[in-house]
């Protein structure tokens, strides 16, 4: 299982801190978030305004990386582009 974790608006939007999820490309992790989505009020939560860091060691764009394998044991934190400081 890969872990994924939220932060700002992407946390409110999910409805949740945390997710596990099988393995998958960037690209599928986001279409498998994106129709999980509670209804409510939309945040745009997108992967083209998403920071993607893979084991607290490389951080990407979601859409620049939507073909990378993401695999068991990973631990994936998405960050909004326009978290705050």
């Amino acid at each position: 299982m890969i872990h994924v974790r939220f932060l700002g608006h992407i946390k409110s939007s999910m409805g949740a801190d945390e997710r596990e999820v099988s393995a998958m490309t960037v690209g599928e992790l986001f279409s498998a978030l994106l129709s999980e989505e509670p209804s409510g009020p939309a945040h745009g939560f997108t992967k083209y305004n998403t920071l993607v860091v893979v084991n607290d060691q490389e951080a990407f764009s979601a859409s620049s990386e939507e073909a990378r394998s993401l695999r068991d044991g990973d631990t994936v934190l998405l960050v909004p582009f326009s978290h705050g400081g």
